[in-house]
């Protein structure tokens, strides 16, 4: 955490970030362009080499289907084997094979017994189990007299396609004839397939190292941009806004600089209107001490005015002290850092509120290593550190325990500061490090402002923990050398 506060409950950690959506954008928009279009590719190649295979298998089974005589294949009978007719005819059966490039020829009658068949071994008489299960639509067909295809099918994992014509005796379907011829680009087209998705794969890479690329040209300006505008709104208007681009982004770069510089300005005025306002107030002020000093000095011992001459010159100082934290506020003095142990700010801090902390019966807990040391102004760390202790102690009117703890964090000293008091609820921890903003009838509201602005310019950070009823527990983390010790990615 650079920053002196936790304000992460809401922000930019619950959104997706511009490069992710550009990348996702990107990768979305070629998987879509090159996997739709493969994808398309493929099915209208594979459709139109089905519709080539289904004229060479309709071409080729009404040749065969011509070459045959029905009558005499209706004279076919089992044992026919033998005789030179069922021998010249599945002759001729495997020179129309061989011609038209066929796996199997093989013809059939109308209950779908094999006549002929080019495949050895196939005798008369035998059913063809396929003509009743998976081209029983087809084989109504063809005895309709329409020759037709069948579907792709595997055999013995190699691709087939059957095609169909039928045999007439005059204007009878005596017998038909069915053609089996490999897919053989059905290969092919799921090497096509795999290549298309290879490509796509291979764009989609080409395509997240594009986007990213493109996406660091866009999201840098846009988090220099960011951290820009979370360093003015914190207060810190000392540096330049820079981004570094050309176009829209460096443009807005330049306006948030202008918008910087006028705030620089306007916060000039602001603060030496206050500082100036400050002065003119406590010079009364030191008079009227002054002065109610010396009619108190003038009063016998035992007069009651003396009393409230004390109170008017006790009400002062609460104001007067009012002024210091205004003008503490409007003319905040550089940090000076060395190194300091954490237990000597602590006990100092813890020195000034004993009474404080006795009066409301307060014990007071602490767990600081002697060893512990930091990199602050060791001066602005105790007031910082005083006045945590002191909200505890505040909100603890009726006692309690305030509990201080120091364990080294890394390159970090975090300091656990808790509390058993009345705690807050969300809207007051919204606010808590508003100038002015004050629960109490009393204050000026500057105190957690201040303290934020101190350990932010001592490269510090605080996080608040509070629930009503249950008490508040802060963490200030502070460094434990110069940044220009650290490795470049820590500081």
């Amino acid at each position: 955490m650079g920053g002196a506060r936790d304000n992460r409950t809401g922000g930019p950690w619950f959104r997706v970030r511009i490069g992710q959506r550009l990348v996702l954008s990107f990768v979305l928009l070629v998987m879509l362009v090159v996997g739709g279009s493969g994808y398309v590719l493929y099915h209208m190649t594979l459709t139109s080499l089905q519709r080539q295979l289904r004229a060479q298998l309709l071409g080729a089974a009404g040749l065969v289907a011509q070459s045959l005589h029905g009558d005499v294949l209706r004279r076919l009978r089992a044992g026919d084997e033998a005789y030179p007719l069922h021998q010249r005819l599945t002759a001729r059966l495997t020179d129309a094979r061989s011609v038209v490039g066929a796996a199997r020829i093989a013809v059939f009658d109308p209950a779908g017994r094999a006549l002929l068949d080019t495949e050895p071994g196939w005798p008369i008489g035998r059913e063809y189990p396929q003509l009743a299960i998976r081209d029983r639509a087809e084989m109504q067909r063809v005895l309709a007299g329409q020759p037709t295809c069948s579907v792709l099918f595997y055999e013995q994992g190699v691709p087939y396609m059957t095609g169909y014509a039928p045999i007439y005796l005059g204007d009878e379907v005596v017998a038909a004839v069915g053609v089996d011829i490999g897919a053989g680009f059905v290969d092919t087209i799921r090497l096509f397939g795999r290549s298309v998705l290879a490509f796509a794969a291979l764009g989609a890479l080409v395509t997240v190292g594009l986007a990213l690329w493109l996406a660091r040209t866009i999201t840098r300006p846009v988090q220099a941009l960011v951290r820009a505008a979370q360093a003015i709104g914190r207060g810190n208007l000392q540096v330049a806004v820079v981004a570094p681009s050309r176009d829209e982004l460096g443009y807005l770069g330049e306006t948030m600089d202008e918008m910087r510089r006028q705030l620089v300005a306007r916060d000039a005025q602001l603060r030496q209107m206050l500082a100036g306002v400050a002065h003119e107030i406590r010079n009364p002020l030191g008079g009227i001490e002054i002065y109610a000093g010396l009619i108190a000095s003038d009063l016998p011992e035992s007069d009651p005015r003396r009393t409230h001459i004390h109170k008017v010159i006790e009400e002062v100082r609460k104001l007067n002290g009012v002024i210091t934290e205004f003008l503490d506020f409007a003319r905040p003095r550089p940090p000076s850092p060395r190194l300091v142990a954490t237990a000597h700010l602590v006990d100092q801090a813890r020195f000034l509120l004993a009474p404080e902390m006795e009066k409301a019966r307060i014990e007071l807990q602490c767990d600081v290593p002697p060893d512990l040391e930091v990199f602050v102004d060791p001066q602005q760390l105790q007031r910082a550190l005083f006045n945590l202790m002191k909200n505890g102690v505040q909100a603890m009117r009726q006692g309690g325990a305030l509990a201080v703890t120091a364990r080294a964090d890394g390159e970090q000293v975090v300091i656990a500061i808790t509390d058993t008091g009345v705690g807050m609820g969300p809207e007051v921890m919204a606010r808590l490090f508003e100038p002015f903003f004050t629960t109490r009838e009393k204050g000026s509201g500057l105190g957690m402002a201040i303290v934020s602005r101190i350990l932010e310019e001592n490269r510090g950070s605080i996080e608040m923990h509070s629930e009503e009823g249950q008490g508040t527990t802060c963490r200030v983390r502070l460094p434990r050398r110069p940044a220009a010790d650290l490795p470049a990615e820590a500081a």
